[in-house]
């Protein structure tokens, strides 16, 4: 059993993914992260968990709705861009599932991290708050990418679908899983 999504070389793949749309390609590739020498996939998990942490640490008290509006924010982006341009790059590359592809694991962190109780800096007088958040966002990151690469049901038949939706959702069932343990027995369950 092979884990992770089919390797191409990103000086190739940067090549053959020249043709699609600029926005697109940036998308798919999460601002070049997919183009990664080692571990895309892990490079395109990080700007949820950048975002949060930051959003932690700038937004007022009473305004945690903000980080979860970000979040499904990117999400949306995430699911629209593998939707629009999934095939395409399928296409392009000649690989199901390539691993330049990251833009799904933008969308499985999302929902790894949606709906936690996000400290906010306002509400601390000390430091509280960012040992909070980087234990949630760490957390939530190892048990995403330990289940998007482990894939378990049913996201390896999931993967198998052709296109933007075989990319996405078993990214997006991975997040699920992540999302349960972190509201049952995370630091920021509420």
């Amino acid at each position: 059993m092979a884990l992770g999504e089919p390797k191409i070389d990103p000086s190739e793949a940067r090549v053959r993914l020249a043709s699609m749309p600029g926005f697109g390609r940036w998308s798919l590739t999460v601002g070049g992260l997919g183009f990664a020498r080692f571990a895309p996939g892990t490079w395109g998990s990080l700007p949820p968990c950048v975002a949060v942490l930051a959003l932690c640490a700038v937004v007022p008290m009473g305004s945690a709705w903000v980080i979860q509006a970000a979040l499904g924010a990117m999400l949306v982006w995430a699911v629209l861009g593998c939707e629009v341009w999934g095939a395409r790059a399928e296409d392009a590359l000649g690989v199901k599932d390539p691993s330049c592809v990251v833009l799904d694991e933008v969308a499985g962190m999302c929902i790894a991290m949606i709906g936690l109780r996000w400290p906010l800096r306002d509400e601390y007088a000390d430091i509280r708050w960012l040992t909070t958040a980087l234990m949630g966002v760490a957390m939530a990151f190892v048990l995403f990418r330990a289940l998007d690469v482990l894939k378990p049901p049913p996201c390896r038949a999931l993967q198998s679908m052709r296109g933007g939706r075989g990319i996405l959702l078993d990214d997006v069932f991975a997040g699920i899983y992540a999302n349960v343990v972190m509201h049952l027995v995370g630091p920021l369950a509420g």
